[in-house]
């Protein structure tokens, strides 16, 4: 993990304003076809290209004026680059960039799993973004790197960025976090507390943490599993009774990799991060609370093949936009119980604010415990917890012996 020099971006007593874009999976110039497992998808007569994502990026640029904007991964896709033989992943990323670059917004980028797969270019390679104009992760050697940025090193918002993980085989699916980038995250969030700041973080990368899923979300929509659901790719319980999967909850699955980096658990426990922000799952879009650390998504603002999974995903269940943050350094103050640095987030859509998708991050809300939870701490604290524990473990022995003494019958009889 890198730590790079502050960065100077915004004005002096003004908030930090932040536009993510993601997923925009942009292919090379020209390219009119992209070949699936299934079929040669026709970009002209199914209405893709990358025209979406720069007319979106533009307007949002124009509405927005951000003094940061963060894409996080799958901006471009590898996979058309490699089958038509592309090696120019820079000049298509820097003619999408362009409207950031004109205006000389500070700008970073995390890859995701996209970006160089199957691409005649490496995961290294996209490093060389970092080399064009505005961009704040300038310098950076590894896509793990922090940097302070604001008006100043006391009024501003420190920004974390991590390389969440390639493809890889369906045991793991993605190979998540590199644990020494955790471990820096770690080391260097006890450096900076120790030396007294205080002000508020937050995260950036491509594939959500496994614990982004199974939260019920406080704002937005998790279309994950209708569109899985639409593919055809759901158990079959699933398939003949999402009202009841509903009903338990247990659709709002995420596409996380299957390894458990250990990050998230990091990141509660120092609580030196407000937020995390990811993509990678274009049908989900929300904002969530687990351990006291908000878990958010960007939102899609592009027609290429991928963004509906060359239409086997169905229709998005959104207006195409942006996820916006706004930072509020409190004049350069610590971040304190008695002077709280604010932090709001909100959807940008291409006619305006989505006003209910208008939230405060921080200060936030004590968050309140689940019924499960709640049910478990009253059992915690009750006086009869000896004589609880001492049932549990008679009824667990009762039905051992019945199985056992069942299993033993069996036996015997053959």
């Amino acid at each position: 993990m890198q730590s790079l020099a502050h960065v100077p971006a915004g004005k002096a007593g003004a908030p930090i304003r932040i536009l993510q874009i993601t997923d925009t999976h942009l292919f090379p110039d020209g390219v009119v076809t992209f070949k699936t497992p299934k079929r040669t998808v026709d970009m002209k007569k199914e209405n893709y290209s990358n025209e979406t994502a720069e007319r979106m990026l533009k307007i949002l640029v124009e509405k927005v004026k951000p003094d940061i904007v963060i894409f996080t991964g799958d901006i471009i896709d590898g996979r058309p680059f490699g089958e038509h033989k592309r090696s120019d992943f820079v000049e298509t990323f820097e003619k999408f960039l362009r409207p950031v670059i004109d205006t000389k917004i500070a700008w970073s980028f995390t890859p995701g799993n996209h970006d160089d797969d199957g691409a005649p270019y490496s995961r290294k390679d996209l490093l060389k973004l970092y080399e064009l104009p505005c961009c704040l992760s300038a310098g950076a050697k590894t896509f793990n790197h922090t940097v302070l940025v604001g008006p100043s090193a006391k009024e501003c918002v420190r920004l974390w960025f991590f390389d969440s993980g390639e493809n890889a085989d369906e045991r793991i699916k993605y190979t998540s976090f590199d644990l020494s980038a955790v471990q820096g995250y770690c080391a260097l969030s006890d450096k900076y507390h120790k030396a007294g700041e205080r002000c508020l973080g937050l995260a950036y990368f491509h594939i959500p943490f496994p614990e982004y899923a199974y939260n019920k979300p406080i704002r937005g929509k998790l279309g994950l599993f209708d569109a899985a659901r639409h593919k055809g790719i759901v158990p079959p319980v699933a398939k003949l009774f999402p009202s009841l999967v509903k009903l338990a909850g247990s659709h709002r699955v995420v596409g996380s990799s299957r390894l458990d980096s250990g990050l998230f658990r990091e990141m509660a426990r120092r609580a030196n991060v407000v937020a995390t922000f990811c993509g990678h799952d274009h049908y989900n879009d929300a904002v969530m609370r687990r351990d006291g650390l908000f878990l958010c998504y960007g939102r899609v603002c592009s027609r290429t093949p991928p963004i509906d999974w060359e239409g086997d995903g169905g229709e998005l269940p959104f207006d195409f936009g942006a996820r916006v943050v706004e930072v509020n350094p409190n004049g350069g103050h610590s971040n304190t119980e008695e002077k709280p640095h604010k932090c709001i987030t909100w959807i940008q859509g291409e006619s305006g604010v989505e006003e209910d998708s208008v939230f405060q991050l921080h200060p936030a809300k004590p968050q309140k415990p689940s019924a499960l939870q709640s049910c478990f701490k009253t059992v915690a604290e009750s006086k009869n917890l000896p004589r609880i524990a001492h049932l549990v473990v008679m009824i667990a022995l009762a039905a051992y012996i019945l199985m056992y003494s069942e299993n033993r019958t069996k036996e015997d009889d053959a």
